[in-house]
């Protein structure tokens, strides 16, 4: 997905990183810092975006932004920093596709298509989106017992690769590969079920 990233220098702790990062300028100390977090941080734009194309982009934009920003901003958990960054950038994009859709018509034929059904269309959306979690639900039952461990305890529960492999008794690199194909699988399962 971001060929940008390196994972090469895994032994470094997030905090020398980002203090790297910060007083020397450069990008790769960032990009390695980022590329330990980018599947979450993917999963997480996946999560609100609901588009995989959407998400990618998104995990771009916000690398793109982590340049200016961090240098910005006093970080104890980057990890943590990251996470509500990202959903803010996810928010923030939400919100600027509803304005740009609405700006086209004039309010008063907003105000008209809103009184017209205000409280079928929330129904709908509610019924929607329980049937996506229905279906989210089915297809991670689905799933091969590791992939379902480890897809669960990085998305849901926020665990790093090693702290999963740690708890599992496995290598990170499974890790990583029960994660990746978990989600392979379960984006093919919703894809069929839709």
């Amino acid at each position: 997905m971001l060929k940008i990233l390196s994972r090469n220098n895994e032994e470094g702790s997030d905090e020398a990183l980002l203090s790297a990062f910060k007083s020397s300028g450069q990008l790769h100390y960032l990009s390695e810092l980022y590329g330990r977090y980018v599947e979450l941080t993917y999963g997480l734009c996946l999560k609100y975006l609901q588009d995989g194309k959407k998400a990618e982009d998104a995990v771009m934009d916000i690398f793109e932004a982590l340049t200016i920003k961090v240098p910005q901003h006093e970080i104890s958990n980057f990890k943590s920093w990251l996470y509500t960054f990202s959903r803010n950038h996810c928010l923030m994009y939400l919100r600027k596709q509803k304005k740009d859709i609405t700006k086209n018509y004039a309010p008063d034929v907003m105000y008209s298509l809103e009184d017209l059904h205000p409280i079928e269309e929330g129904n709908e959306e509610a019924k929607r989106k329980e049937q996506q979690e229905e279906i989210l639900r089915k297809c991670m039952e689905q799933l091969a017992r590791e992939q379902q461990q480890c897809v669960t305890l990085f998305y849901y529960q926020n665990k790093t690769y090693k702290e999963i492999a740690s708890k599992n008794n496995m290598e990170v690199g499974k890790v990583r590969s029960h994660i990746q194909n978990g989600r392979r699988n379960l984006k093919n399962c919703i894809e069929r079920n839709q």
